[in-house]
């Protein structure tokens, strides 16, 4: 009987063989996993600083409407969430949060006025890389591109 013990014991056990397969088995549904999902964060954040761009607009209408003008460059966009000094008309804080002045990436939007091509103004993000120019992720975004 001590035999057939020993013989059912080894069966019940996994060979190292068994295991570094299993392990690669995993690894290599891992890299596949990160290969088809590792873009959709810069994606998410692509499409959140497009979408604060219409708030951030419609904030500067709201200054404009109140004051007579849009924020000057000085002033920025911080104009909107605290009151300028000296500025008669501000009505409180056009954004619900000072979080709004940052891009996805933590970055303070470029306000620029007036903007090019006859336009009031330009908000800019410098993207992933937070440097002028780039491609895919790291390209530049403005308030203007979709226009």
């Amino acid at each position: 009987m001590k035999k057939e013990n020993k013989r059912n014991a080894r069966k019940t056990g996994f060979t190292l063989v068994e295991l570094l397969v299993v392990l690669v088995i995993l690894m290599v549904i891992g890299t596949i996993a990160v290969q088809n999902f590792g873009g959709e964060e810069d994606k998410a954040k692509v499409k959140a600083t497009k979408a604060s761009f219409t708030s951030l607009e419609n904030a500067l209408e709201r200054f404009k409407l109140d004051v007579g003008r849009y924020p000057t460059a000085e002033e920025g966009l911080a104009a909107l969430y605290d009151a300028p000094e000296g500025v008669e008309g501000w009505a409180g804080k056009y954004l619900s949060k000072r979080r709004a002045l940052k891009d996805a990436w933590e970055n303070d939007y470029i306000y620029v006025i007036p903007g090019p091509d006859n336009e009031p103004f330009e908000i800019r993000s410098l993207g992933a890389d937070k440097v002028e120019g780039g491609e895919k992720f790291n390209a530049d975004l403005s308030n203007l591109d979709e226009k």
